[in-house]
Order: C-alpha cells, then sequence, then structure tokens
C-alpha cells in the first residue's frame, strides 16, 4: 500500500478519487455530505496496485489541521491506520490534529492517538495526543 500526498486541485487527485466521490455508495458512507476540497486541502489517498483504498482530505484552519470527511473502503483498519499515521507524521511536530469522526470509527481514530472531546448523534470532535 501506498499514501500519496496531493494538492486540493492537483490533476492526479481527480483522477484517483473522482469515481469515488460521486459514487452513491461512498456518498452514503459519508452519510450523504459531499466532499470538497480547494488550494487549501491537502489530500492523503491510500493506493495499492492502481486501486484506491481510502483517502483523508485535511485543512489547514486556525493554525490546526483538520480532517472532516474521509473515505476507507469497508472500514479497512489497515488503511485508516496509514492514512492516520501519515498524517500525524506530517503534521503532528508543527500543528494540533483535530477531527470530526463518524462514531462508528472513533474505535480507529482512538488506535491511533485520537481522543474524543466532544460528542455529537452521529459524529464526535477528536484530537490526536502523542502521549
Amino acid at each position: 500500500m501506498n499514501i500519496i500526498q496531493l494538492k486540493g486541485e492537483d490533476k492526479q487527485l481527480y483522477t484517483l478519487v473522482a469515481h469515488l466521490v460521486m459514487n452513491e455508495k461512498v456518498l452514503s458512507y459519508n452519510l450523504n455530505y459531499p466532499y470538497k476540497t480547494s488550494p487549501g486541502y491537502l489530500w492523503f489517498v491510500a493506493t495499492d496496485n492502481g486501486a484506491t483504498l481510502g483517502f483523508i482530505p485535511v485543512k489547514m484552519e486556525e493554525g490546526k489541521v483538520k480532517i472532516n470527511n474521509y473515505y476507507v473502503a469497508d472500514d479497512n483498519s489497515a488503511v485508516f491506520s496509514a492514512l492516520l499515521e501519515e498524517i500525524v507524521k506530517t503534521f503532528s511536530s508543527d500543528f494540533g490534529i483535530e477531527s470530526v469522526a463518524q462514531v462508528r470509527h472513533i474505535p480507529e481514530f482512538e488506535k491511533n492517538g485520537f481522543e474524543v472531546t466532544l460528542y455529537w448523534k452521529r459524529y464526535a470532535k477528536m484530537n490526536y495526543s502523542d502521549k
């Protein structure tokens, strides 16, 4: 598995994720919220033999790195971990990392050093802690 980092409007990003972000099942996975991008995003994309296994777009905002919306095929734990580890490795020494995670994915984020700071009905706000 490879993790590729792509800027928010990189042409390769569209090749790797456009077929997913417009897919009805993937949108349902994201609780029917559309995926967004702009030059302010950096996308972490997991691939293997030409297949896109998942992605996590992050946005720098208010001096933090924010994760909000992501996709991991079949909720594969190894893909989740690889993506989150790459994000932590890239940003944790310089920035706080926070995520809005779906409640069902809390264990995946916790395994990778995130802690819940706020619960909502379908989501949890989580922050990375290197403790």
